[in-house]
């Protein structure tokens, strides 16, 4: 959605000289002022993935627009493209480059049409815009930004603001004021963009205490140890600006101290609520390892503001993500295991790229699973020894749900073996779910979800997931997680 917004702006300032990878990358995308193309892929894959965005609304709920907005290929300057087959509420929304032709058809002045042989989409040399063309060119922009906002408000849920809570709709939002605010905690941080290619904004939010930074943190239990490269210490206040309503509030923090359990307790409180009290190392097993606090059925305070308040001298933050969700139980969570870009399935559902993984690997090895509904979720796998540590929110019962394919073995995948070539133990919270579990002698090739019902969280609020080898590596495609 920023890149979206920054290139139409660009276009529409007549700057579009500006719209280049590098800008894109650090005006737009949060990337850092040292951004390096052939290192960092993120510009070229936030468009690739914003073009797929752009052709399915404009095959669907854009179908009727009269400016259809495109990204080509190779390109980030976007193309307005009129459809003549239907329109935006102005009638007079033309492509920008037919505003020279379509204007010619008018009766221009005589300094007009002077000055108008060497025009540039409507634009004269000199700084006088012909009248006609003026008009036009208003009418067409204007148009055109109505299908932006039409794209934006489209796209935002399946882009921007695509997590956990994208089903609920923002319309209502003041402007200026979006109800999904992720923010990086600390002075002088630049806003960040996780490997889902959502944007974590600087910190406007915070005051008090001191803000600290760590050098290359290797952070265990995340894709993106850039979110605890820095923080807020000490005793300090948030206040984070939402339109009315509730939400699921996410604290992030990493100790990176080299403490050890019961040498750090964290004291906060959200809304001037009850005192929570937090050991980090405690709650994530070890240093320098990510945990996250899920709080839910957040409200603002009359001053339209969530209020977070740390009270201790020892506390920290690293990174806040509030998110809007009407029901007073957790959001669901849905991840792809091995999976680095996110997947919104038949029924419109998100599911995030994979995260709060330990060890194993990614892995896409094996034939492609087509032909099958929501097929997309089983293109890759988290492989090897490895476990989840899923935080939720207390007070709740969870169904969690796996889903397997084999996409190695059997001659389904042009490959040997069969019945008896994986197979491994899957736990949670210590409880074994399956025994000897074996994908192909249950599934032969097909995919196979396995269910279980009132899973209680571990006393740190973690989903905790083990997969255990006796036979070749194990394999996960996706986990859901959700509140019963």
């Amino acid at each position: 959605m920023r890149l979206l917004t920054f290139v139409c702006e660009k276009y529409f300032e007549g700057r579009t000289e500006d719209v280049k990878e590098y800008s894109i990358a650090v005006q737009a995308l949060g990337r850092s002022a040292d951004f390096d193309p052939q290192a960092d892929t993120i510009v070229r894959v936030t468009a690739h993935n914003l073009r797929k965005r752009l052709e399915e609304y404009y095959r669907t709920d854009g179908a009727d627009h009269a400016i259809h907005i495109r990204i080509p290929a190779g390109h980030y300057v976007p193309d307005f493209v009129r459809n003549d087959t239907a329109g935006c509420e102005s009638s007079g929304a033309v492509r920008a480059d037919e505003s020279a032709t379509l204007s010619e058809k008018l009766t221009p002045a005589p300094h007009e049409a002077a000055n108008g042989a060497n025009d540039v989409n409507g634009v004269a040399p000199t700084g006088t815009v012909p009248a006609p063309r003026r008009v036009l060119g208003v009418i067409g922009s204007l148009a055109a930004l109505v299908c932006v906002a039409a794209v934006a408000f489209y796209l935002w849920p399946r882009i921007g603001r695509a997590s956990y809570g994208a089903a609920h709709a923002d319309a209502a939002a003041p402007i200026g004021i979006s109800p999904t605010l992720r923010a990086v905690i600390g002075t002088n941080r630049m806003a960040y963009t996780d490997h889902a290619g959502y944007l974590w904004s600087a910190d406007d939010y915070c005051s008090g205490g001191d803000s600290f930074s760590v050098s290359q943190p290797n952070i265990l239990g995340t894709s993106d140890p850039g979110l605890y490269e820095a923080g807020r210490s000490g005793s300090f206040g948030c206040k984070f600006p939402v339109p009315p309503g509730t939400y699921e509030m996410h604290l992030l923090f990493a100790e990176t101290s080299g403490l050890q359990e019961n040498a750090r307790t964290i004291t906060y409180t959200i809304d001037g609520g009850a005192t929570n009290n937090l050991d980090v190392v405690d709650d994530s097993g070890a240093d320098d390892t990510a945990t996250t606090k899920i709080f839910t059925d957040v409200r603002p305070e009359p001053d339209g503001t969530i209020h977070l308040d740390f009270t201790n001298a020892h506390s920290f933050l690293n990174a806040v993500e509030i998110l809007p969700d009407a029901s007073p139980h957790a959001l669901p969570i849905r991840i792809l295991a091995g999976r680095d870009q996110a997947y919104r399935d038949e029924e419109g559902r998100l599911w995030l790229p994979d995260r709060y993984f330990f060890g194993g690997r990614e892995s896409s090895h094996g034939s492609e699973v087509r032909g099958l509904p929501d097929s997309g979720i089983y293109d890759g796998q988290r492989l090897g020894h490895f476990h989840y540590s899923i935080p939720v929110a207390p007070g709740d019962d969870y169904t969690l749900k796996l889903h397997f394919i084999e996409r190695w073995f059997g001659i389904q995948n042009q490959n040997v073996g069969g019945p008896g070539s994986r197979v491994y133990d899957v736990s949670c919270n210590g409880v074994m779910l399956l025994k000897n579990f074996d994908i192909m002698r249950e599934a032969q090739n097909a995919p196979l979800v396995k269910t279980f019902s009132h899973v209680e969280p571990t006393p740190q609020d973690k989903i905790e997931i083990y997969f255990t080898p006796n036979v070749n590596y194990p394999s996960v495609s996706a986990i859901e997680v959700l509140p019963e």
